[in-house]
């Protein structure tokens, strides 16, 4: 018999959550660092959730940065950098990923990041979220995903740093400014001094000289020598043995 009521509880509920479904991966600590483009040890100052134009629930998340490697200035507010991700509670809809990464105002994090078109993303959604931990009087940061893999489970701060360095090609920091928010270490390679001077180079094969060309003459004009005697030799020997040319 239908139940009428069980019936509308149900459709309340399908309404009120949109549920969707994410699967991870395990993948080496490096690999997770390749794929991003920077990374911040961050505190959540702020969120705030919307509906953007095709009718999702978004949020966008604003954390303090404390410590940047390959943030740029055009990547911050001051020194926020804001981090939108779908799903949220919003006039009492809440749509939401299972498996999102989740964010607490006054949470601290390391986060790997991707930019895509000039804004930033979490690398490879929750697997780019690491909780910070301390102990022993070290700082570790601690995988949201996958806490207990002997690679990406549990990480030194200091490995962490030398991972990014690495991967940055960090080898100094820019002299401080009063444009940069105190306390971000922007990273940057190391470009060559000023006033140097690179001699432009041709390819190796190209050599222009006069004594070139005319070796390149002499050489074609043999080469052709040896195939003209060849031919004459091959009509030659044809013609003896009776075969028609």
């Amino acid at each position: 018999m239908f139940n009428k009521t069980l019936f509308i509880i149900f459709l309340g509920m399908m309404i009120s959550f949109k549920t969707f479904a994410t699967t991870f991966q395990v993948m080496p600590l490096d690999q997770l660092i390749e794929e991003s483009s920077s990374g911040a040890e961050v505190e959540l100052k702020s969120k705030k959730t919307f509906m953007n134009k095709v009718g999702m629930i978004m949020t966008d998340f604003s954390f303090k940065v404390t410590d940047g490697y390959n943030i740029s200035e055009s990547d911050m507010n001051g020194d926020l950098i804001t981090i939108t991700m779908s799903g949220g509670s919003l006039n009492g809809v809440t749509s939401y990923i299972d498996g999102a990464p989740e964010f607490a105002v006054g949470e601290k994090s390391f986060l790997l990041l991707k930019k895509i078109e000039s804004k930033l993303y979490l690398s490879n959604f929750t697997m780019g979220k690491y909780k910070i931990e301390e102990s022993d009087g070290q700082t570790y940061y601690v995988s949201s995903v996958f806490p207990y893999d002997s690679d990406l489970g549990r990480v030194k701060k200091d490995r962490m740093v030398d991972l990014m360095k690495m991967k940055f090609k960090v080898t100094r920091a820019p002299e401080p400014d009063s444009f940069r928010p105190a306390g971000i270490k922007t990273l940057e390679k190391t470009l060559a001094p000023r006033g140097d001077v690179y001699e432009e180079r041709k390819p190796a094969q190209v050599d222009d000289s006069e004594d070139s060309k005319a070796q390149g003459v002499c050489v074609a004009m043999w080469a052709f020598l040896a195939l003209f005697s060849i031919s004459g030799v091959t009509i030659w020997w044809k013609l003896k043995k009776g075969v028609s040319v």
